[in-house]
């Protein structure tokens, strides 16, 4: 038998598990019933395989935003203040929905079906970029890149996230930091691919031609998304309400409020900041790039550390790691080789991030109603999105500041820096002993 899986006969509890007895519709899994047994060995791994090329698509097209915001500031729409700032708003809303619609991806997950979900949100980004291919305003690409695209990525993230993870138990966090190094995967590639199309084809058909890859990697992904156990007797009316008023919630969904407003500020002006150091936009989107790479060390390397040092324990070094490199190093990131080093710590640091989210609601929460517990943090963080790049952005423009990005810099910091305050807060309620491995 697969070691794996006889590591998995034995269902763990959770610290809430002790604080809040199963609801009623609740199935316990034994060594006699587990259903990851009547599987052939291979299906978890195919199931890691399907959330890696999601990920990646999803993650890396997020990530690229700012290669295709740059081009069209700097090509596009020069001297347009106003429609610059309208395309600020764009990266926000991508990661708007990308949280919004998160509590609802979850249920549905579970309720549901993991692969029908994910090929509707398949089919919704390519449609999204596909109608953002015709788009000739910026507030037209709000509704196209921002909202329906958006939309998509909202559905696909949280089950890609969290599907590797309901298959195993003593891998669990190299699993799923396997799967989601996906993203990093899908940045490396795409950030570049980006950078060429919109430069030699142009931004329209640099759309038409992300519409068509998604459709083809994203369909095939599909096909691997599965769980080994759906409770179809779930309803809206017996929904895990009650998570809402647990203390380790709020500290875990203030957490990733802050992560969700500081993420997508590095990357939505990183590019904007080297370019006014005097960095070709051709070199700037290779650093994106390389960010992206160390992100897949970071995913890996994060997982494997939660397995040997605890999941809380890791994401307060992780944070650590992401603070710094917005407070400490982005200012003086002026030349190509601080600007690797910045790409390479932030990049390590987010993906880390990314990899360990999942894995703490797990940990605190339980994993057979992870999709939702993670989609409801996810929901109810929706407006730190909102908030991040547009704050930024305000930042930047006001009077006097010119081209000095210490601010935004500083900005971001602080909100990675809030996120670590709370990560350490939930870590000494779930254990208040400071070398123990949680």
């Amino acid at each position: 038998m697969d070691p794996e899986k006889q590591s998995d006969c034995t269902v763990h509890k959770t610290a809430t598990e002790s604080e809040t007895q199963p609801a009623e519709d609740s199935v316990v899994l034994s060594s006699d019933v587990d259903p990851r047994l009547e599987f052939p060995a291979y299906t978890r791994y195919a199931v890691v395989a399907g959330c890696f090329v999601i990920q990646g698509l999803v993650c890396g097209l997020l990530n690229s935003w700012g290669v295709q915001q740059q081009y069209l500031v700097a090509n596009v729409y020069d001297g347009e203040l106003s429609k610059k700032k309208t395309l600020s708003y764009i990266g926000t809303l991508m990661f708007f929905n990308f949280y919004f619609w998160a509590m609802l991806a979850g249920w549905l997950a579970e309720v549901w079906s993991y692969r029908k979900l994910c090929f509707v949100g398949i089919v919704i980004m390519a449609l999204g970029q596909l109608l953002a291919s015709f788009c000739k305003e910026p507030w037209q690409l709000c509704i196209t890149e921002g909202a329906i695209f958006g939309f998509g990525v909202g559905l696909l993230f949280g089950p890609s996230s969290t599907a590797s993870a309901r298959w195993f138990t003593k891998r669990r966090g190299l699993a799923t930091g396997i799967a989601v190094t996906g993203a990093g995967a899908g940045g490396l590639v795409i950030a570049p691919l980006t950078e060429y199309l919109v430069h030699s084809v142009g931004v329209e058909w640099n759309l038409r031609i992300s519409a068509i890859y998604i459709m083809a990697l994203g369909t095939i992904a599909c096909c691997f998304m599965r769980v080994p156990f759906q409770d179809k007797t779930r309803t809206l009316k017996n929904f895990d309400w009650h998570a809402f008023g647990n203390l380790r919630f709020a500290a875990n969904a203030g957490m990733v409020f802050f992560v969700a407003a500081a993420f997508i500020v590095p990357y939505a002006f990183l590019p904007e900041f080297w370019v006014s150091k005097g960095i070709s936009s051709q070199t700037a989107s290779v650093l994106i790039a390389v960010s992206n790479g160390a992100s897949l060390f970071g995913r890996v390397l994060a997982g494997f550390t939660a397995d040997h040092l605890g999941v809380l324990n890791s994401v307060i070094l992780i944070l650590v790691i992401t603070s710094f490199s917005c407070c400490v190093l982005w200012p003086f990131a002026t030349d190509i080789s601080m600007g690797v080093l910045m790409s390479i710590f932030y990049g390590f640091g987010t993906g880390g991030y990314w990899a360990l989210s999942p894995l703490v609601a797990a940990k605190l929460f339980g994993v057979d109603r992870l999709a939702s517990i993670s989609g409801i943090v996810s929901t109810t963080s929706a407006i730190g999105s909102w908030i991040g790049s547009p704050v930024a952005n305000a930042i930047l423009n006001r009077p006097g500041h010119g081209n000095d990005f210490i601010a935004v810099s500083m900005y971001a910091g602080s909100l990675w820096l809030a996120a670590l305050v709370l990560a350490l807060l939930n870590r000494t309620l779930y254990a208040n002993k400071t070398f123990s491995k949680v």
